[in-house]
């Protein structure tokens, strides 16, 4: 069942942003979500960009078992990962939560995230077109971010 209401409320001006059913994991969309709370959005664009490019790392905090260890340290983490898939859906979130921000007349350089949930989407089936055309459960996951002036 798609999830259809936002879970949290907030006081005056903010914008919201859903991706719902996304085809990435749960576990890696909470990393990222975890590490880019209570940035502003041109920060968040600018860290996962660099992401992106392999020129800064993901930070693993809880789903970290037998996970190598990175150059430097990050809030006394060391273990860490590129997650370049998640990543890009990240960046899309942000591009929309930007826009429905610029609409709302929030100045989205100034916007800082307040609020960013994951959670499990739709497990659906698919078909893996090799031999048999055995079925397998695709992911999905279900991510909404908040972000105030």
């Amino acid at each position: 069942m798609v999830k259809k209401r936002y879970t949290a409320e907030f006081e005056g001006k903010v914008a919201r942003g859903m991706l719902v059913n996304a085809p990435i994991s749960t576990k890696w969309a909470r990393e990222v979500a975890v590490t880019i709370k209570g940035m502003s959005i041109p920060e968040a664009k600018d860290f996962l960009n660099r992401v992106l490019k392999h020129q800064d790392w993901i930070p693993l905090r809880r789903y970290n078992k037998k996970v190598a260890h990175r150059k430097g340290v990050k809030a006394g983490i060391k273990s860490g990962r590129f997650l370049d898939k998640t990543v890009k859906y990240f960046l899309r979130l942000i591009r929309n939560v930007e826009a429905n921000a610029e609409a709302q007349g929030i100045d989205s350089s100034r916007a800082r995230i307040v609020h960013v949930w994951v959670g499990k989407g739709f497990r659906r089936w698919k078909r893996q077109p090799k031999g048999r055309f055995r079925l397998r459960r695709a992911k999905s996951t279900h991510v909404e971010m908040v972000v105030k002036e």
